[in-house]
C-alpha cells in the first residue's frame, strides 16, 4: 500500500483538504491524511499494521511538539509581563548599568557616576571621555585599581577646564597590568531610575543620567 506522501488530489475520497495551506501540516491535516489513507487502501493489499503503528507514532509525536511550541509562546508573553512588572519596581532605586554612554546636565552637571568594572587589578587605567560626534573632549588622570567595580571622581570639566555642555557623551578605557598587558574592562553607569517606557523590544529605563534596558543592568541599590 503506499504511504501518506504517494496520495494526490486525484483520489476518490470524499475527504476535503482544504485545511491544507501553505507549508505547514497541522495535526488535523496529518490525521485526514492517515483516514483518507485507510479509505483508500488496496483491499487486495490491505494496511500494514506496523506501518500503521508507526504513521500514529508520528502523529502522536506532532500533536507533542505542537502543544510544547503553544506552551513556549505562552511561557514568552509571561516572561515579557514579568519584565516589566520587574521594571517597574527599580523606580526611585540606584542602579548599575553596563553601558558606555552617559548624559551631562546644564553646566556639566552629572547627575550619577561613570566608572568601570575591571577582570583583573589594574596597574593603569585610562579614561578618555568623547562628546556625541566622537571627538575626545577630556583624559581623566591615569589611576591603579582593584579588581571589580570603579567609580570615577569627575566634576564634568573638559579638557580646556571649562564646563562641558549638556548632551550625550562616551567613555572609552584602557586598562593594563603592571607587565602592559590590557585588561578585560567593562564601563559602567549609575543614577537613579525616574520612570520606565514598555517599549515595543523591551522595557527601558530612564535615569537623569542616561536610558538603559533592563538586560544592561548589572545591580541594584537602595537610595
Amino acid at each position: 500500500m503506499a504511504d501518506i506522501s504517494s496520495i494526490s488530489g486525484t483520489t476518490t475520497s470524499t475527504t476535503s483538504f482544504s485545511t491544507l495551506t501553505g507549508n505547514t501540516l497541522g495535526k488535523e491535516d496529518f490525521l485526514k491524511l492517515l483516514v483518507a489513507q485507510l479509505q483508500n487502501q488496496d483491499p487486495l493489499n490491505p494496511q500494514d499494521a506496523t506501518e500503521f503503528t508507526s504513521q500514529m507514532a508520528q502523529f502522536s509525536s506532532l500533536e507533542q511538539l505542537i502543544g510544547i511550541n503553544d506552551g513556549m509562546a505562552g511561557l514568552s508573553s509571561q516572561s515579557g509581563e514579568v519584565e516589566k512588572l520587574s521594571a517597574l519596581t527599580l523606580i526611585g532605586k540606584d542602579v548599575v548599568a553596563e553601558s558606555a554612554g552617559f548624559t551631562l546636565g546644564g553646566s556639566g552637571t552629572l547627575d550619577g557616576q561613570i566608572g568601570y568594572r575591571l577582570d583583573d587589578a589594574a596597574s593603569e587605567v585610562d579614561v578618555t571621555i568623547l562628546n556625541a560626534s566622537g571627538r575626545v573632549v577630556a583624559t581623566l588622570p591615569s589611576h591603579s585599581a582593584a579588581a571589580g567595580e570603579n567609580f570615577l571622581d569627575w566634576n564634568g570639566l573638559g579638557s580646556d577646564g571649562q564646563a562641558l555642555a549638556a548632551g550625550q557623551y562616551y567613555m572609552a578605557i584602557n586598562a593594563v597590568d603592571s607587565e602592559g598587558n590590557s585588561l578585560g574592562v567593562t564601563p559602567l553607569v549609575s543614577g537613579t531610575i525616574s520612570g520606565v517606557d514598555f517599549a515595543t523590544g523591551g522595557s527601558v529605563l530612564y535615569s537623569a543620567i542616561g536610558e538603559f534596558t533592563m538586560a544592561d543592568v548589572a545591580s541594584v541599590r537602595e537610595i
